[in-house]
């Protein structure tokens, strides 16, 4: 029974032990950053302020075949459905109808979920007339999720007449 009890009291104080050091090791490090605060300190600065006028990213340092966010020239889009069906996360929706005075379809929504996006490009590669494309956009943050939903539909069809 006592054979025991050493063993216990000897597994206590070595954890004992082993959390002192590893909190003085913690203390060593972080200590010194929070009571220095000499500019002219060795310790080099690790965060950069966003967005840093000197190192930050333009549009023209960016790779020629960058995929940012997703962009649609409405004019040029013919209402296909083919970037919605080969979508894998289904983050673009488009609701269309075909106008009957010209037979052209009207493309009333188009509306592309940013926050699922996964940058395959599967949809740029299968639009047939190019109005589908990548732009150099890549900062996207928004406070709510749903402001990640960029529309680009035309709205409800023109009436008879309406349409040129």
């Amino acid at each position: 029974m006592t054979n025991s009890i050493f063993a216990t009291l000897s597994n206590f104080f070595g954890t004992v032990k082993r959390v002192a050091i590893s909190l003085l090791r913690a203390l060593k490090t972080t200590v010194p950053y929070l009571l220095n605060h000499n500019p002219n300190s060795l310790r080099k600065e690790v965060t950069e302020q966003y967005p840093d006028p000197v190192s930050s990213k333009t549009v023209d340092d960016l790779p020629p075949r960058t995929r940012g966010l997703l962009h649609n020239e409405i004019k040029e889009c013919i209402g296909c459905h083919e970037c919605e069906k080969v979508c894998p996360v289904q983050c673009i929706h488009i609701e269309s109808e075909r106008l009957l005075d010209t037979g052209k379809e009207w493309v009333s929504v188009f509306d592309i979920d940013h926050s699922q996006c996964i940058f395959c490009a599967l949809c740029v590669e299968v639009c047939p007339t190019g109005s589908l494309t990548h732009s150099k956009r890549y900062e996207g943050a928004a406070l709510e999720r749903k402001q990640l939903i960029e529309s680009f539909g035309e709205g409800e069809p023109p009436r008879r007449g309406e349409f040129s």
